[in-house]
């Protein structure tokens, strides 16, 4: 692979992360302006030394920690109208601390762990006192609680607290804690509530596809933009050419679909797929066979993500989640050609718990699926699946892309899963 090639590959991953990065912006700066001011700031960053983050394990961590700067260093960012902005976010405002706001944002709405807070507002991980000291204001000032004082302890890991996924060094003194305060069980019930209303909220703000090109070309090589230009040149200088040959063609379209419209209603139909019926075999096949029904069996993230992003004819680009964020080990991938469609696999296995986790991708919408009560883990919306051996739950992991986690855990384990994966993309 040349350096085009990796260049190339590393201005996707850092794209592919845009609309995350600018959803974060805007619900620190409540200000869509300034989320789009500061997103293309640090894609410009980015840009300037884009071979050096070329192994960044976390590209949208990077772009975080860009925006942050930029926001933490810059003059005060004053809100929009925040009639512009849904009531659970616009509430933010009554946090003043910029720190804090980014702290909480991170924390309640892009579900970042303690130390990742603190390496985004002190550069490292050292600054843990500080980010729990600063959520506990925010979350405080956000949520409420005048009946009763809450620790701050309490209030800085109160996501974790209502996940049950408190660290093991805090755990004792955090239960001694909670078994102390009468009011925690009121406060971590409006703090599901509210961190719903938050995550759903954000979930507006979307950069459209015009800024995304934008950013696409502020990381592009100078070799892609004149291609690029060239191409644009190539489209206008056959346009009229094609508007000609699209007026002679009119009259013959009209009876060719006629014609077609006949044959379509004779025609045999090609057989649908039913998803989760053909995708629960082959999770069991692929469970039981292990690696020898792999297309390639190996243990590279970089290798999968090359397979299946130069697979021909694949119609999509599949979001790969990282196995070292989730704790399993990678052991292969593969492309199921069906008629229909197409299906690419990874497959993720833990060796503690002698079990595997399959993600398949395809082109598709969690709408196409039957209906099921959705789920929400740390901002992850999901629907969820069963069958006799094991558990399904769908999402949209791209916009048109349909992404489906099979395998023996309960369905909170696999979102859990896959939100490990996705903030480790």
């Amino acid at each position: 692979m040349n350096q085009e090639q990796l260049f190339n590959i590393f201005s996707e991953r850092f794209c592919s992360e845009a609309d995350f990065v600018y959803r974060f912006c805007a619900s620190v700066t409540l200000n869509e302006k300034e989320a789009h001011r500061v997103t293309h700031k640090a894609f410009k960053a980015i840009a300037d030394s884009l071979a050096q983050h070329g192994n960044d394990e976390y590209p949208s961590m990077s772009l975080v920690l860009h925006c942050t700067r930029e926001i933490l260093s810059g003059p005060e960012i004053k809100p929009a109208k925040l009639d512009a902005f849904d009531p659970a976010i616009s509430e933010l405002s009554h946090i003043k601390d910029r720190k804090a706001r980014v702290a909480f944002a991170a924390a309640d709405i892009c579900g970042f762990s303690h130390e990742e807070i603190s390496t985004l507002l002190t550069g490292s991980t050292d600054g843990a006192k500080e980010t729990a000291n600063l959520l506990a204001g925010a979350r405080e000032t956000f949520y409420g609680n005048r009946k009763q004082t809450v620790s701050p302890l309490m209030w800085s890991w109160l996501a974790e607290a209502v996940d049950d996924n408190i660290p093991a060094a805090l755990a004792e003194q955090f239960a001694q804690l909670r078994k102390a305060t009468p009011a925690f069980d009121s406060v971590a019930s409006i703090f599901r509530l509210r961190r719903g209303q938050l995550q759903l909220a954000i979930q507006k703000f979307h950069l459209s596809q015009r800024d995304m090109e934008k950013l696409k070309d502020l990381v592009a090589s100078s070799e892609i933009r004149h291609t690029q230009e060239a191409q644009r040149i190539d489209e206008i200088s056959t346009f009229e050419a094609k508007r000609r040959l699209m007026r002679q063609l009119a009259f013959a379209g009209i009876v060719l679909a006629i014609v077609f419209a006949v044959v379509y209603k004779s025609a045999p139909r090609k057989p649908q797929l039913n998803t989760l019926d053909v995708l629960s075999y082959e999770s069991v096949a692929l469970v039981e066979d292990g690696k020898d029904r792999l297309d390639l069996p190996t243990d590279n993230l970089d290798e999968v993500k090359e397979y299946l992003g130069s697979y021909p004819d694949l119609g999509f680009k599949p979001k790969i989640l990282t196995a070292k964020s989730t704790g399993l080990n990678i052991e292969g991938a593969s492309v199921l050609d069906y008629d229909s469609t197409k299906v690419a696999v990874v497959v993720y296995s833990d060796p503690k718990r002698q079990d595997k986790i399959l993600h398949f991708s395809m082109s598709g919408e969690t709408a196409d699926l039957p209906k099921s009560e959705p789920g929400n883990f740390q901002g992850l919306i999901y629907q969820t699946y069963a069958s006799d051996s094991l558990n399904m739950i769908a999402w949209n992991s791209a916009p048109k892309i349909l992404s489906i986690a099979t395998g023996s855990r309960g369905a909170m384990e696999l979102a859990e899963f896959v939100r490990r994966g996705q903030l480790g993309m």
